[in-house]
């Protein structure tokens, strides 16, 4: 599991893992794909991230193509059939974040992805 302090970006998605987050063990992600296995774009894309909170924290959203009247924002599409924001925790947001990105494509089927990252509040003096 990812673990960052507090006001650190965080990307969530099924994009292209970076370097930092391949030494933190975020397991791979997988593109969006068509029945033979080829990525494509579904024709909406969300994804609702979760705050740590001891009810559930806060909930934002995001959309693709276009983010709804109460979206948080729009997802950054990175290549075909992948998709991610970058979100930045604030305090006193620390705990267990969770989320969750789901495809739907213009037949009807709909694919999904989703983890967890744990936000820290940084130790007095240190990152």
């Amino acid at each position: 599991m990812q673990s960052v302090c507090t006001l650190t970006t965080v990307r969530v998605g099924n994009h292209a893992l970076t370097s930092q987050e391949q030494a933190a063990g975020v397991p791979p992600r997988l593109p969006f794909v068509d029945e033979d296995g080829v990525p494509v774009d579904p024709s909406q894309v969300a994804l609702w991230l979760q705050a740590a909170g001891p009810n559930g924290g806060t909930v934002r959203t995001f959309a693709y193509p276009t983010a709804g009247p109460n979206d948080t924002g729009l997802l950054t599409k990175e290549t075909t059939g992948r998709f991610y924001v970058d979100w930045t925790p604030d305090d006193p947001e620390d705990g267990l974040w969770t989320w969750h990105l789901v495809g739907a494509t213009t037949g009807g089927a709909s694919q999904s992805d989703q983890d967890v990252f744990y936000v820290r509040r940084p130790i007095a003096g240190g990152p």
